[in-house]
C-alpha cells in the first residue's frame, strides 16, 4: 500500500476519533494515522500474532506511537460495542469484508462509520451494506501499481440503488465524475476488445456466444463512461 492510498483512507477518517484497523498486518494505516495526528487512539488488530509482532516492535521503539494498541483478533471477534468511532477494513476481498462485518454486525453498526477498501467484489460489498442497514456517504479511488482501488465510507442508514452500475462502480464516484474510474472503465473496454479479437480467430459457436456476451458487457461499460463525460 503506497502513500497515496494511505492518504485516501486517512482523508475519510474524522479527526481525533478512535479508530479500529481490522486485519492491520504490519500496521501501515495505524502508523500513518498516529504519525499524522489524525486519530487520538488506534486499535490495530490482526488474526496473525506473528504479523502483529512486527508492529509491536515498531511501537516499542517509538514513543510517538503510544496511542496505538495492538490486539490479536479474527475480524471483530475481540471487539466490544461502541469501542471504536471508525472501523477500517482494507486490503482484502469484498466477500471477506462482508463476512467480517456480518459475523459481528452489531459491533460494526455501533461505530459512527466504516471505511472499507476492497480489492475486488465491490458489487457484493455495496449490496451487503444496503441489505444490512448501511448507507454509503462517501467514496474515493486511486490507481496504484497499475491496479484500481475504491474506498467506501459508510454508516448506519437506509439506502438503495436502482441502477446496477452504481453497485459495480459507486454512485458517489460516478457523481464525482472520477478520472480514475474513467481510466479504469477505459481499460475494461479495451481489454474486452482485445479479447474479442483473439476469440474471433477461433470462430466456433460457443466462442461466438461468448463474444456476444462481451459486446453486451462493453455496452454497459460505455454507458457508464458517458455518464462520467457529461
Amino acid at each position: 500500500m503506497n502513500q497515496e492510498r494511505l492518504l485516501k483512507i486517512a482523508n475519510l477518517i474524522e479527526q481525533n476519533s478512535i479508530v479500529a484497523d481490522i486485519g492491520t498486518d504490519h500496521g501501515l494505516i495505524p502508523i500513518f494515522l498516529s504519525e499524522n495526528n489524525i486519530a487520538k487512539k488506534i486499535i490495530a488488530s490482526d488474526i496473525s500474532g506473528k504479523s502483529l509482532s512486527k508492529l509491536v516492535d515498531k511501537i516499542y521503539n517509538n514513543p510517538y506511537m503510544s496511542n496505538i494498541e495492538t490486539r490479536v483478533s479474527d475480524g471483530l471477534n475481540e471487539y466490544k460495542l461502541f469501542e471504536a468511532d471508525t472501523i477500517i477494513v482494507s486490503g482484502m476481498g469484498g466477500i471477506l469484508i462482508t463476512k467480517i462485518l456480518n459475523d459481528n454486525l452489531e459491533i460494526a453498526k455501533s461505530a459512527n462509520n466504516l471505511v472499507l477498501q476492497a480489492n475486488n467484489g465491490l458489487y457484493e460489498l455495496r449490496k451487503f451494506l444496503h441489505e444490512n442497514g448501511f448507507a454509503i456517504i462517501d467514496e474515493d479511488d486511486v490507481i496504484e501499481n497499475k491496479k484500481y482501488y475504491q474506498i467506501i465510507k459508510t454508516k448506519v442508514g437506509l439506502e438503495k440503488y436502482e441502477k446496477k452500475e452504481e453497485y459495480y462502480f459507486g454512485r458517489v464516484l460516478i457523481k464525482k465524475k472520477s478520472k480514475n474510474l474513467e481510466l479504469y472503465i477505459d481499460k475494461l473496454i479495451n481489454d474486452n476488445k482485445k479479447l474479442m479479437k483473439e476469440l474471433n480467430i477461433l470462430g466456433n459457436k460457443s466462442i461466438k456466444d461468448r463474444i456476444t456476451d462481451i459486446k453486451k458487457e462493453n455496452l454497459f461499460y460505455e454507458n457508464v463512461r458517458k455518464n462520467l463525460e457529461n
